[in-house]
């Protein structure tokens, strides 16, 4: 699977884009891969991660606390190449969100972060990619 691996991370993932896939194929083989139940959690939120999560098939949603008035938490979807984790391994804090399964047979790549920190030293220009994707993922403030 690691060819089909380094082919779905080029392909599929935008941040992951302008890799060459030889280097991509250096971290494949690292790569954890876990199936997900609808509504079962890949993260709780306060936990600390220490991977790259990215989805390869299936669906997520992020439950964040409610906004000021509101009683029901806010839930965004994510979808198949969409990615979620980078937050605490760039900011080295806790998840700031619970993300879970929303389908049956959700297939999420773990990258562990050795090998994120190699590919972030492979390509200084994926922190400013992450960083930019975590900024327009937050609500704006009013």
């Amino acid at each position: 699977m690691p060819y089909e691996d380094t082919m779905f991370l080029k392909m599929s993932v935008d941040v992951l884009s302008f890799f060459d896939p030889e280097q991509l194929r250096r971290i494949t083989p690292d790569i954890e891969r876990n199936t997900y139940k609808k509504g079962e959690t890949v993260i709780f939120k306060g936990q600390i991660t220490d991977g790259f999560y990215i989805i390869k098939n299936g669906s997520v949603l992020v439950v964040m606390k409610p906004k000021p008035g509101q009683t029901d938490p806010v839930t965004v979807p994510l979808a198949k190449g969409d990615f979620f984790g980078e937050m605490s391994l760039l900011e080295e804090t806790a998840a700031t969100a619970s993300v879970k399964a929303a389908v049956d047979d959700t297939e999420i790549l773990t990258i562990p972060s050795g090998s994120f920190q190699k590919l972030l030293e492979m390509q200084p220009l994926l922190k400013k990619g992450l960083l930019d994707k975590i900024a327009a993922r937050r609500p704006p403030k009013k």
